[in-house]
């Protein structure tokens, strides 16, 4: 199979759901926005443009590393990066 950045992106979110077993409960989360970031990213590739996915990456990287400083604030992240989907719709 050809290893393009779609096929980096499924080994990893394949390899981080695998991996989760034993860590904190929080790093499910952690992988997934990580695994969501890494889309938009792939995303902006194609449409460097788009205003509404910009502003998604960066309220994703402003918050992910949280997780283990201010846990509250992580999950208002996740809170927030939800919301500014309906500009994307």
């Amino acid at each position: 199979m050809k290893q393009d950045k779609y096929f980096e992106l499924l080994v990893y979110m394949i390899t981080s759901a695998a991996g989760l077993g034993g860590e904190p409960r929080i790093y499910g989360p952690l992988r997934m926005i990580e695994a969501s970031e890494r889309l938009c990213m792939l995303m902006l590739e194609e449409d460097p443009d788009n205003q509404d996915l910009k502003e998604l990456a960066e309220i994703i990287e402003a918050g992910k590393h949280k997780t283990t400083s201010d846990e509250d604030g992580f999950y208002q992240m996740l809170q927030d990066a939800a919301a500014k989907l309906v500009d994307l719709l």
